[in-house]
């Protein structure tokens, strides 16, 4: 099941932790101010930032995506601002950028954290003056854009150890959304699972099974490293066994049967009643913590 077979604007889990996230969308949408989403990989992070778009008064305009982490640093500048033809080797033709393709509509930086200290000058300029020079150009021009920025680091950990701009990040950081990992969402697991395992039943033309409550109570527990992805790619799994009727815990794949001690014990404080599913699990990695807003430097 490829990122384009399912739903980027669906936000499933009604935890209040969610809920939070869905008033803080709803209020950045609103607004046009740039917008820095933290949260663990996977978590669903582009959702959020099209979320916004869609409610907001852009939806029509273009949503342009970079992932900043997966795009060569000797490539980013060009794909973001564009170049002249002649103005480096290879550049054959005149190219517009990602940045000039948002034009009155939202840019959408993910994996910010990830970019080179002379590419987020580079990005500082643009955050601060909205005004694009492409590479080999002596002209800039005016660009309204809307700027959504997400990471998986902890930027003011990198700003204190000099891997992040200040500057970069007080400008970046005006509205903040904090997504929480799914391993504090435990009450939203049953429904994610249901969702994901109908929309790879779907793709791949095959039934879909049900979850019985046993199977439920594993997955529940299980602290899900990798989110959401990770829940979207079990499920699809479980589809393509092409097991019917009811999947049982011997169905499930092998790492959400062979838990941690922490998560041993959880399963059974579940079953006996003396913890809720949505309460914390020992994390299986440091997390994001969240800041509160800042004001523009």
């Amino acid at each position: 099941m490829n990122e384009s077979s399912f739903d980027h604007t669906v936000l499933i889990g009604d935890c209040a932790a969610i809920r939070q996230v869905r008033a803080e969308i709803s209020s950045a949408a609103r607004t046009t101010a740039t917008v820095l989403i933290l949260g663990e990989t996977g978590v669903g992070k582009e959702i959020v930032s099209r979320l916004i778009h869609e409610e907001s008064s852009r939806k029509r305009q273009p949503f342009v995506a970079i992932n900043c982490g997966a795009t060569a640093e000797t490539l980013l500048e060009s794909e973001l601002f564009g170049h002249m033809k002649g103005s480096f080797t290879g550049a054959f033709h005149d190219r517009p950028g990602l940045i000039q393709q948002a034009h009155r509509g939202t840019l959408f930086l993910d994996e910010l954290g990830e970019m080179s200290l002379r590419m987020q000058a580079v990005l500082l300029r643009f955050a601060e003056t909205r005004e694009l020079q492409r590479i080999g150009s002596p002209d800039a021009a005016r660009i309204d854009a809307r700027l959504i920025a997400a990471t998986n680091r902890d930027l003011r950990a990198q700003v204190a150890s000099g891997q992040f701009r200040a500057d970069l990040y007080y400008r970046l950081n005006v509205l903040q959304i904090h997504v929480p990992p799914l391993r504090e969402r435990g009450g939203d697991v049953k429904a994610l699972l249901d969702y994901y395992l109908a929309q790879a039943a779907h793709c791949h033309q095959l039934p879909q099974p049900v979850l019985s409550p046993e199977a439920v109570q594993i997955l529940v527990a299980y602290p899900w490293p990798g989110n959401i992805r990770e829940l979207r790619n079990i499920a699809e799994r479980l589809i393509l066994q092409e097991c019917e009727g009811t999947l049982t815990p011997d169905d499930l794949p092998r790492e959400a049967l062979a838990p941690s001690p922490a998560v041993a014990a959880r399963r059974v404080a579940i079953a006996k009643g003396t913890v809720r599913p949505a309460e914390r699990v020992p994390p299986p990695q440091a997390t994001i913590r969240r800041d509160s807003p800042e004001e523009i430097m």
